[in-house]
């Protein structure tokens, strides 16, 4: 049995949402002995965490996930470590803001890949854009278990559902003012926002109570991952209002369970999904871009079906027993 460690931010107790690396752990228990750092919230322990555990792992395979800003240290000192020690290290670029990093700090990024035994990406994007400036990425989408989210749509009329943590990237202010807009013509209109409080969740409700939207939207908080099913199946359409997208999970999950999808062109959207054939696209990240393609699909239920079913196709063909042969392959070389 092989003795691997995964490098990232493990916090699937407190949010809910189990990443790629928790999934893998599970799923390879038997086979591959794995160790997960870091779980710990305060930033400073958890990086102390990271490089002290680097320092001392017997193991030789380390997957390191990478995103940018100030997580970008996590790699780069992590990386340095098991470099001088000569381990396997597979260096995995998550971050949709990665290339906007990069482009402020291309020597030191460089510097940092260079150490990896493995390069890959879950994202086309993130490929396509490294690709020119020289630097190869292996391609290594996310698995979704397609049996933890079964194609079951049975919506609730005019229920809007947001998954996401409430920051910045995110924008969860769009959700809220595109209800404000929308109740004009749908007086009923209902949101139900979910994901952990990142720093704006206190300003998003002083905001539902300017616009006096108390009784049209719900902030529920982190859900656990198997629970997300019940909110996709009986929801209307799943708002996506990110700035930066690496993959985009939560939108293949809401896809699995058949919720029509109206989302930002950013980062991967465009690369995975087609416009008004399996998603609707916005011209720009505003609420008022949203507007137009979300009453469509609640007045259509002949267009909302069309686009829940060519949606769950793409998702399909990321089931986790595809990409998991793929992960033990990596894990093995």
């Amino acid at each position: 049995m092989s003795n691997i460690l995964f490098i990232g931010t493990f916090f699937s107790k407190r949010t809910g949402t189990k990443s790629i690396a928790e999934k893998i752990q599970n799923s390879f228990s038997g086979k591959h002995k794995i160790k997960l750092v870091s779980s710990i919230k305060n930033k400073p322990i958890r990086l102390l965490h990271i490089l002290v555990t680097s320092l001392f792992f017997k193991g030789q395979t380390i997957n390191i996930d990478v995103f940018s800003d100030n997580a970008f240290l996590i790699a780069d000192y992590a990386s340095k470590i098991l470099s001088f020690r000569n381990k396997k290290i597979i260096l995995t670029l998550r971050g949709g803001k990665l290339p906007d990093f990069y482009k402020r700090n291309p020597k030191k990024f460089k510097k940092v890949v260079q150490r990896a035994t493995i390069l890959q990406t879950p994202s086309r994007y993130l490929q396509d854009f490294f690709k020119k400036e020289q630097i190869k990425l292996n391609y290594l989408p996310n698995p979704i278990h397609l049996q933890n989210f079964s194609y079951a749509p049975n919506p609730k009329p005019l229920h809007l559902l947001w998954v996401r943590a409430f920051t910045t990237i995110y924008n969860p202010e769009i959700p809220v003012k595109l209800v404000a807009q929308l109740k004009k013509e749908f007086p009923t209109i209902k949101l139900t926002m979910i994901g952990p409080d990142k720093g704006l969740q206190s300003e998003i409700e002083t905001l539902i109570k300017k616009e006096k939207l108390e009784d049209n939207i719900d902030i529920i908080g982190p859900v656990p991952n198997d629970k997300l099913p019940y909110y996709y199946h009986s929801h209307s359409v799943f708002l996506n209002t990110t700035s930066y997208e690496s993959f985009g999970t939560a939108v293949m999950e809401a896809a699995a369970c058949g919720i029509p999808i109206v989302s930002t062109s950013v980062g991967e959207i465009p690369y995975l999904w087609s416009a008004n054939k399996n998603i609707l696209l916005t011209e720009s990240i505003t609420a008022e871009a949203f507007v137009t393609p979300v009453a469509q699909l609640l007045k259509s239920t002949a267009l909302s079906k069309r686009i829940s079913e060519n949606a769950r196709k793409i998702a399909t063909t990321f089931d986790w027993h595809k990409v998991l042969k793929q992960w033990d392959k990596l894990l093995q070389q």
